[in-house]
């Protein structure tokens, strides 16, 4: 169900130009509270990083680094 959630946020929110973007900062503190299970749902920036294609998925990345035990690092895709 995440990766469908994934595809309809990138769809629907592509931000190519990343306009408003939090930055990596950001989103790694973001994960991180979310890996501990902190709640995050009122805080403005996750309010972007869910109507942003490119910050959800560069926030799923970092969050599944913290989930693994390690630091919040992002995955670059190959192009």
């Amino acid at each position: 169900m995440q990766r469908e959630y994934q595809k309809a946020v990138q769809a629907s929110y592509p931000n190519p130009e990343r306009h408003d973007c939090p930055g990596t900062d950001v989103m790694r503190d973001l994960a991180a509270r979310s890996a501990r299970s902190e709640d995050i749902e009122e805080d403005q920036q996750w309010k972007h990083v869910i109507h942003c294609g490119p910050c959800y998925h560069e926030y799923l990345n970092l969050r599944e680094g913290c989930r693994l035990g390690g630091e919040a690092t992002i995955q670059h895709e190959s192009r």
